[in-house]
């Protein structure tokens, strides 16, 4: 099945193309320096840091990559990608493009811990606040990335960031009419096209102008059988009602179906590093013979128990923010920021077995029904089942920023209400390997009742909200400036569960469960002289508990004619929000041929949220089991162009300890793991990245490197993976061409050119981190680890018109 039919393609062209009907021929071609889709060899980025750096000032850590560094990247490449040579950023993707997706650490803190925004709107989960990089931006649509590593913005829209955030910062439409199209291919049959057409201003009075880009891009897995497949839309508009008073808002569509990589053992790397799904489609027998779970597997062919073709992520999902700003005087303004996210998407390995049932009243729905429509109830039937979730997710941030004396206060309320709706419907396979519907829409499986057979089935509708206030006080002539702020920020959710054949949820329940905290934070910056700065803050976060606490909750259910007739609840009532207090001090130089900045930080992380082990619902649950101590030291610094030549560099170090053991069962009895004084895991107490760059005239060439050191992969240290290095070659070339096109470039991007073999942490934030090697241990066992991908090389040509 493809994941967007060739007509859906046709309308996403259709729409650029449609865009040119708004524009008028006589308007110039010429394009601002600041504009968006200007490419270029060297641009005003590249003054400082081959675009890796800004001139920051905030009282808080801060890092920023721009626009000049964003073009000069693989133009699929996701922002883990883009941000991983920035201090304190433990980054890496699935493969080489960015299509897959990976994951990202930030001083210890997973993605699951850290606050995502796209022009100022949350995009983590929200019921896991897991983040999925790979569906937001198309990189030549992007003016920058921004990452405070310690801790979560005053206003940003955040409850569950114990940990810093990171900013994704659209650009606006060009002042001119024209356009921008690139085209890249490279190994693994990567391919991808892009087209974006501006308006430019138009209007009586030049007030309005907008732009729309289309892309799809492709690629095949480096390992294993399948591939990666997307398109995406991008569209933005700015409108200038007054002289006061303007509009602006963005709307970011993406549909794509990728195959899944096969995680590995230490073990299973040794023997076969490109170990991965199978190309055997799994058979069943003739109907009526369909009584064993056997029967569902691989006539004898010895290899992974899954096929290739039924591990999938099909994901769907479209963000419209907005902002409406107003200048009310010279003192005061007004801005209202409203948004809505909507995705639909399923994922993993989904490949089970399911088996019918005779319609006896003691089962859930009378049990399952005839699957394979044979007549018989005595079958056990391969099917595709996936986990599916839904997201309805509006939003609105309301600010005040009032100018008075030495004062500038902002003031602010941020508010959402979401509809988080998880079900696990499956649906029918056949002996060639074709889905019925791998979205999950329909041809469901039911129950003999006619009801859909669901593995999990429940809604979590959330309200969020957060009341902030910061002021910045200027002192001494503006050398000192202050910075108290405060926040109150909360979370309630309503949860109901709808019985269904899942582990611990086969009874009908509700609750309700409110999260909050409020977050105080100070900081302070002075000059000491003209280049340079010191800086420094406090600051309280705050992760609510997912919304996965609430589910799992019944045991002892019997059933009467199909239906729940007795059931007991088993509430998980003592889990409570992580926090964490960061505290922060650095020292900022802005020189003449160079900047730099050095930041010493400190993290208490109380109340670490992780899985353990429920000994009244036999289910692994979210649990509070302890704290952790993270601090250490980051430095960044970037050149200015000499001669050509620029640098930039960063260096990591972070000392994280666990301060507490882990309560957990051993051979199914109470046992304490002595994690107490152990690293956390997939937190390198070392981390360098550094680029060299060499611009001149129509030639760009670049050198960027990264080394991670060693990473323990359990809760108790007993297994780890050896640090790794890699090196990536960029470079472009841009024509002597004067006609129609404009600045018509050729790039060269080159991945882990030693082609490197290293394994990669498969964990989050503590929930699936494996305990230990001792499998006696409840979550332990040997832990399964992505493997880093290969060399991978690719060409692009780009032009503006």
């Amino acid at each position: 099945m493809k994941c967007i039919p060739d007509r859906f393609q046709m309308k996403l062209l259709a729409s650029a193309i449609a865009c040119l009907s708004l524009s008028h021929a006589s308007f110039a071609q010429t394009t601002k320096a600041t504009d968006l889709g200007t490419v270029r060899i060297a641009g005003e980025g590249d003054n400082l840091g081959a675009g890796q750096m800004i001139e920051e000032d905030g009282a808080k850590g801060r890092s920023t990559v721009t626009k000049a560094a964003i073009d000069k990247a693989r133009p699929s490449s996701n922002p883990y990608q883009l941000l991983n040579l920035q201090p304190g950023v433990n980054a890496y993707s699935f493969d080489a493009t960015g299509l897959f997706g990976g994951n990202l650490r930030i001083r210890g803190f997973n993605s699951d811990q850290l606050g995502f925004t796209i022009n100022g709107a949350p995009v983590n989960d929200s019921g896991n606040f897991a983040v999925f990089p790979q569906e937001y931006a198309d990189v030549e649509n992007l003016c920058e990335i921004f990452v405070t590593q310690g801790s979560a913005d005053t206003d940003a829209p955040h409850v569950g960031a114990s940990g810093g955030n990171v900013g994704l910062v659209s650009c606006g439409p060009n002042d001119n009419f024209g356009g921008k199209a690139s085209f890249s291919l490279g190994q693994l049959n990567f391919r991808r096209a892009f087209l974006r057409v501006d308006t430019g201003a138009i209007g009586a009075n030049r007030q309005f102008k907008a732009f729309v880009s289309v892309s799809h891009a492709e690629t095949d897995k480096f390992k294993g059988p399948g591939k990666a497949k997307r398109d995406h839309l991008d569209a933005g508009i700015e409108w200038k009602l007054t002289s006061d008073t303007a509009f602006t808002a963005n709307l970011l569509y993406n549909n794509a179906v990728n195959n899944n990589y096969m995680t590995v053992t230490k073990a299973q790397f040794a023997t076969n590093p490109n170990a991965d799904f199978t190309t055997n489609v799994p058979q069943h027998l003739a109907s009526g013979n369909e009584n064993t779970t056997a029967n569902f597997a691989y006539n004898n062919v010895t290899g992974p128990a899954a096929y290739y073709g039924y591990s999938l992520n099909p994901f769907e999902n479209y963000l419209i923010t907005s902002r409406l700003q107003s200048r009310i005087n010279e003192k005061l303004t007004l801005s209202a920021e409203p948004y809505f996210w909507y995705g639909y998407g399923t994922g993993g390995t989904q490949q089970v077995t399911l088996t019918e049932n005779t319609s006896s009243g003691t089962r859930l729905g009378n049990g399952i029904g005839d699957i394979n429509r044979n007549g018989l109830l005595t079958d056990t039937v391969g099917v595709y089942r996936g986990s599916v979730t839904e997201t309805h997710r509006p939003g609105i941030t309301l600010k005040a920023n009032y100018a008075v004396a030495n004062h500038r206060i902002l003031a602010g309320y941020w508010f959402e209400q979401v509809n988080h709706k998880q079900t696990q419907p499956a649906t029918t396979v056949d002996n060639s390997g074709n889905i019925a519907d791998l979205w999950l829409r329909g041809s469901l499986v039911t129950l003999n009742n006619g009801a859909l057979y669901q593995g999990r089935d429940y809604t979590t509708k959330s309200i969020g909200q957060s009341a902030f206030v910061t002021d910045t006080v200027s002192l001494d002539g503006e050398r000192l400036k202050l910075m108290p702020a405060i926040r109150h920020t909360t979370i309630k959710r309503d949860f109901e569960n709808r019985a269904s054949l899942g582990t611990g949820l086969g009874a009908d329940y509700s609750v309700s469960r409110s999260y909050g905290r409020t977050l105080p934070s100070l900081g302070a910056t002075y000059k000491l002289s003209e280049p340079l700065q010191v800086f420094g803050n406090v600051t309280r976060n705050m992760r609510a508990p997912s919304n996965f606490v609430l589910s799992g909750w019944v045991s002892a259910v019997t059933y009467a004619n199909g239906a729940v007739a007795s059931s007991t609840l088993n509430p998980n009532n003592a889990i409570v929000e992580e926090t964490s207090t960061n505290f922060e001090g650095g020292l900022r130089y802005f020189g003449e041929h160079f900047n730099a900045q050095g930041t010493v930080f400190r993290t208490n992380f109380q109340n670490r949220i992780a899985s353990a082990f429920n000994p009244t619902t036999t289910t692994v649950t979210d649990y509070n089991v302890g704290d952790t101590r993270m601090q250490g030291v980051e430095f960044q610094a970037g050149s200015k162009p000499y001669k050509g030549w620029s640098f930039f560099g960063s260096a990591t170090y972070t000392d994280s300890k666990m301060l507490s053991d882990l309560a957990t069962q051993k051979s199914g009895a109470a046992y304490t793991l002595a994690t107490s004084g152990m690293v956390f895991p997939d937190t390198p107490k070392t981390m360098l990245a550094a680029v060299v760059q060499y611009t001149e005239g129509p030639v760009m060439a670049a050198l960027s490197g990264k080394f991670v050191g060693k990473r323990y992969t359990t809760l108790a240290n007993d297994e780890f993976l050896d640090g790794y290095h890699t090196f990536d070659f960029d470079a472009g070339y841009r024509l002597p061409f004067s006609g129609w096109m404009k600045s018509p470039t050729i790039r060269l991007n080159v991945t882990n050119i030693l082609n490197k073999r290293y394994l990669l942490a498969n964990s989050g934030s503590g929930g699936n981190i494996t305990t230990t090697l001792d499998s006696t241990v409840r979550g332990g066992g040997s832990p399964s680890y992505y493997v880093g991908a290969p060399r991978f090389a690719s060409i692009s040509f780009s032009a503006e018109f």
